[in-house]
């Protein structure tokens, strides 16, 4: 009986072991089958990460692009340039940069820099498969050559003939234009000998803010004077002599200026020294003008902003007065150092008119108020006020 009983415990012990193993073998079956599964889904995965990047990547464009200085182009224009859209994987964005500065949809793109510009376009696609997701980036870097082969126009030169002891303004009746900056400043080389009779060859020039230098020579022809008898006066205009006293005033001269440009300036008919102060002034608005149009701005408001600054940072180290002959004029702000608001408006008037600007508007003139430029920017009426340096489009904060 307890053999028996052995037995048929032993049996159930065999039973159990055989169970177990059964257990074990379709478990380790289950592990194997979900690792194959897995990996199945992982190779699927990154065959098609492969196919997302290869696809994109030979999406991009192979050219070269070339700009005119100034040149614009729209977001859309430039992706056109650089990517085949039709060979895009499908929900992939697009993303730029230009100059290491991110793009914006819709936004306009102006070529401001001369010479190698970056643009960097970034493909992503945000792709899932099952447990695995990923954002996959595909990028290219092309360099946009800008290049400003657009020289200034010179209109006006022509050969010159004076008199003996006349002064003379090189520039005058010259003009300088950019098809891209508009008017830019004239400038010469050479010198005449206004008290020598001869030839001289005289080199009128401008250049733009890229540096494109348009040349163009004149001849300026001094000759002796011929004798007449004088002329009577018929007023005290033509006679030069001003009310109160029989002094002359300077001569009219294009060296520094005609009375009628000494008058706008501020100058006083009582003053005898105004042509050699306004010389004086005009040297150094023209040095200030030169040093701004070189720094290569291309929006007026950027350029009317150095100007205006450029005066007030005079009118700090002057004296403020009211006083006097010279508180009104360029002079009183650059060389005396002692100037009102009438004369850092005027001063910022002659740099502005020397840096190609026109049809500026000397606000509240003559009057006992604050003053300032008024001016057109960009296509916008604006202002320039040289005593705080402050520019702006649309109305000034004083104006009534």
């Amino acid at each position: 009986m307890k053999k028996e009983k052995h037995k048929e415990n032993n049996k159930r012990n065999y039973l159990w072991v055989i169970i177990i193993i059964i257990i074990l073998i379709v478990i380790s079956l289950l592990f194997g089958i979900n690792y194959a599964l897995k990996r199945k889904d992982k190779n699927v995965y990154n065959t098609e990460v492969n196919l997302i990047k290869k696809t994109n990547q030979a999406s991009f464009k192979d050219i070269n692009l070339e700009k005119e200085y100034l040149d614009k182009m729209t977001y859309s224009e430039l992706i056109t340039s650089l990517v085949d859209n039709s060979k895009l994987f499908k929900d992939t964005t697009i993303s730029m940069e230009y100059n290491n500065v991110l793009l914006k949809e819709g936004e306009e793109i102006t070529f401001s820099l001369v010479g190698e510009n970056k643009i960097k376009v970034i493909l992503e696609c945000d792709y899932n498969y099952k447990n695995y997701h990923q954002d996959v980036l595909s990028s290219r870097e092309y360099t946009i050559n800008v290049n400003d082969t657009i020289f200034p126009v010179l209109n006006g030169v022509s050969d010159k003939t004076i008199t003996v002891g006349d002064n003379i303004d090189l520039t005058e009746g010259i003009t300088a234009t950019d098809e891209r900056e508009g008017n830019i400043l004239v400038q010469y080389e050479g010198t005449v000998d206004t008290k020598k009779v001869g030839t001289y060859k005289i080199t009128i020039y401008a250049v733009d803010a890229n540096g494109n230098r348009s040349a163009q020579d004149m001849n300026v022809t001094v000759k002796n004077k011929t004798s007449s008898a004088p002329k009577p006066s018929t007023s005290k205009e033509e006679t030069g002599t001003s009310s109160g006293n029989n002094e002359t005033s300077s001569s009219s001269s294009n060296d520094c200026a005609s009375n009628a440009v000494l008058t706008k300036r501020g100058y006083k008919s009582t003053d005898k020294d105004a042509c050699e102060k306004d010389k004086q002034a005009v040297a150094v608005a023209s040095k200030i003008a030169k040093e701004i149009l070189a720094k290569g701005y291309t929006r007026d408001i950027d350029k009317v902003t150095a100007a205006a600054e450029a005066v007030a940072n005079n009118y700090d180290y002057s004296t403020h007065t009211e006083e006097g002959l010279d508180y009104r004029t360029p002079y009183g702000v650059f060389i005396k150092h002692a100037a009102s608001c009438a004369g850092c408006t005027r001063a910022l008037i002659l740099v502005l008119e020397l840096m190609g600007y026109q049809n500026l508007t000397h606000a509240n003139e003559n009057g006992w108020t604050h003053q300032w430029v008024i001016l057109s920017m960009d296509g916008q009426i604006g202002y320039a006020d040289g005593q705080v340096g402050m520019v702006g489009y649309g109305t000034h904060p004083y104006a009534e």
